[in-house]
This record gives C-alpha cells, structure tokens and sequence, in this order.
C-alpha cells in the first residue's frame, strides 16, 4: 500500500505553494482595531466596533458573500444589523444598506468607526441557510461559536492589511483557537483577549470557541493540537474524545511524513442538542490550522470517535489542497463575488481519498473496509450526473443548475483520485 500513495503525494509535495500560500510584505499600516463584547449580550447579539483607520472617499463595509471552503452563497450580512458609524466628534454618520452584505458611508474620510449587533446562525430558523461548521453560537456565559466571517467584514480595499482584534468574555470562560494571540487577562470581572491577523484572510481563517470547559493540548512530533469540546449536556468532554483524536493525529502525521509541518491544529468540536433551535448541518469545515466540527451530541462514544476520525482527517488533509495547492481564484479569494475555479474535484476528491486511504495505510481499518468503503463511492456516485464534466462542475457549482452535483466531489471525486493513485 505504500507504493500506492506515493506518486499523488509526490504531485502534492512539488507544486505546494507552503503555508498560506502568500508571502506578505512587512507592512506598517494602522491596522483595523476590532472590539467584541461578549460580556453584554442582549437579545441574543454580539455588539461589535470596528475602526479601519484614515480611509478616503466613500467608506463601504463588506461582509462576506461566500467563504472558502464552503462552496455556496451565504450573505452573512444578513446576521447584522443596527449599523451606526460615528466621526471624529463622536457624531452618527448617515449609513446606507447598499446590498445584501454591504453598508456604506459616503464622507468616508470623516469616519471614525462604526458599530453594530450581530446575531448568531445556529438559533435561526434554517440556519439561514448557513451550513453549521460555517456558522456562528451565541450562548451567554456558556459557548461561542466565532467563525469571524460571520461577525466581521472589511472596508474597502483593506483585506490586506492587519487585524487586532480584542475581545471582552466572561472569566469563566476560556478561548481555543489557532489564531495568533497578543494577550489574555482576567479582570475584576470578566477577562480580555487581544488577537492578531495579517490580513483578512485569516480573519476568517481562524475561527474560535469558547468554552467553559476545559480544552486538552497534546504534542505529535512537534505539532501543538488543541481539542476542545462543547457538549451542552455534559454528555462528553475533551477528555473522552482525547485517545482517539490522538492516536488518529500521530496516523496522519506518520502518513504525510515532511508533506506536513502545521506547527499548531486546533480542533473545535460543537455538540448539537437538535432540539429545532440549534445547530443541525453536521460535518467539518477546514482551516490551514484548524477545524471547526458539527455532530450531534447524541452519537454514542463509538460512533462519536469513528466519525471524528473520517471528519477530521478529512479536514486535516485539506492542509495539503486547497489550501496550499490551489487556483488563482482560490489564492486571491473574492469575498464579495467569488469566482469558483475548476478543480473542486480536487480540492474534495483527492482530500477525501486521502482520509480514506491514510486509515489503511496506518491499520486503523482493515482492507475489507476500505475497499467497502470505495464500493460504496461507486454505488453512490450513480445517483448524479455521471456524464457532467467535474471540471465544468467545479467552475460553476454556485449557480443553481450545478449546486445539488456538489456532494458527488466526495463520491466520484474521491474515486478520481484513486484511479489517479
């Protein structure tokens, strides 16, 4: 089997960008200055202030229409509202709602910040729409679920600068993220954390949860992994899920070998109540140093740790595409009007053989599994369109005639890859 796996990672290795793929030049612009409160929540909302700095001219504040990694149309401005932006004197500013995810303030170059309330995804009705790992949790004094594209947006042309970004929390709670961190202190009364991000990209791509329970830290050959686990019954901790993920961490990290050398991972497992007002699209989203992950908090241990195990190495090995080998689409990523490149077939397909053959490859199952498991690809597979191009699809899967083709990139896509092998 180790023959088998050599000539697709030996593509993967030689045309990998590293890290984020983007080398930034030192910079010393002001960054945007960001304030979270979640001390004083009312209404079940966030209120957020945000300061971009000197801008010129008409000041826009975008929130993203899509983000990477979730391949639809999501329009988190939606979750805000009660936009208020205020000058140099402290007074309100004219703002005008000039599209879904679009605030706007015409004498920009008078703005001194702007604030606004943000709502979370998981209590609404239909999630709006928002797949659960990309969403976003309120729950006062107890979890917070901060996937930040659906809190924070940006000005302009600044997705390129940094980002400080501080945020008020409850002393009982504690932050598990893989996002860069300037400070954390206690407070007579609550505590403050201040984060820090290059630009807006990982802003986005560092998401964070807060927990009042405690997060487990291991080390796999010098690769710092952070599990931390919501379970709003108690039902599970970290600690119950923490032999599994390790023993599934060191088989990957073994698998890729040098391929892999992400210094921090931070796995965000949020337990669902499905009560009908709460989170309910289970499944991963991934991160170049982290996951977030959805289940059910009803899951038996067992199920609990397979599922974790197919969930998160699926998301781990996203580490090798698209988020080091990628498209230009996917490099210079359009948060307003993204363009969707020709290789999601690859970005899923070849991720998803890889969780897959990586559990042989290390003895976690055994031949007659996995092979049930490719069985089950093809039978799957037919259920679509087996004569649509992959790369047409890949191209064009936020348009409607497209979008219900997408999850066949986990079945026919997974196959592609093999025959690749």
């Amino acid at each position: 089997m180790k023959q088998l796996i050599s000539p697709i990672l030996f593509l993967l290795l030689f045309t990998a960008c590293g890290g984020s793929g983007v080398l930034l030049e030192e910079t010393e612009e002001t960054p945007v200055r960001v304030n979270m409160d979640l001390t004083n929540i009312v209404e079940d909302q966030v209120m957020i202030t945000v300061n971009p700095g000197r801008l010129e001219g008409t000041a826009t504040y975008q929130m993203p229409k899509t983000v990477p990694g979730t391949y639809s149309t999501d329009d988190y401005g939606r979750l805000i509202e009660n936009v208020k932006a205020f000058n140099y004197q402290g007074e309100e500013m004219t703002v005008s709602q000039t599209g879904d995810n679009s605030f706007t303030v015409e004498n920009g170059d008078e703005l001194d910040y702007i604030t606004y309330n943000a709502n979370d995804s998981f209590d609404i009705e239909g999630e709006l729409g928002i797949f659960s790992p990309a969403g976003t949790n309120i729950k006062d004094g107890e979890n917070f679920v901060l996937n930040l594209h659906g809190f924070l947006g940006y000005f302009n042309d600044q997705t390129e600068i940094p980002y400080e970004i501080e945020i008020s929390r409850p002393l009982s709670m504690t932050a598990s993220t893989a996002m860069h961190s300037l400070s954390s202190e206690n407070g007579e009364s609550s505590g403050l954390d201040r984060f820090s991000a290059d630009r807006y990209f990982d802003v986005t791509d560092n998401p964070i949860q807060y927990n009042s329970e405690d997060a487990q830290v291991f080390t796999i050959d010098d690769m710092k992994v952070i599990l931390d686990v919501y379970s709003p019954n108690k039902a599970y901790s970290s600690k119950d899920l923490l032999p599994n993920i390790e023993k599934m961490v060191k088989a990957q990290k073994n698998y890729l070998g040098d391929i892999n050398d992400t210094p921090l991972y931070a796995i965000l497992l949020y337990l669902s109540k499905m009560n009908g007002e709460d989170a309910g699209g289970f499944g991963a989203l991934e991160h170049h140093t982290s996951t977030i992950v959805v289940l059910p908090e009803q899951m038996p241990l067992q199920s609990l740790n397979q599922t974790m195990t197919d969930v998160v190495a699926h998301e781990f090995f996203h580490t090798l595409t698209p988020l080091n080998v990628h498209a230009e689409e996917i490099h210079y990523f359009d948060y307003a009007d993204p363009e969707m490149s020709k290789h999601l077939w690859m970005y899923e397909g070849v991720t998803e053989y890889f969780a897959n053959h990586f559990q042989i490859h290390e003895k976690l199952i055994d031949e007659e599994e996995f092979y049930n498991r490719m069985q089950g690809k093809i039978d799957n597979s037919k259920r679509y369109n087996d004569t649509l191009s992959f790369t047409e699809m890949s191209e064009n899967i936020l348009l409607e005639d497209y979008e219900d083709q997408f999850t066949n990139v986990y079945e026919k896509g997974a196959l592609i890859a093999m025959a690749l092998d």
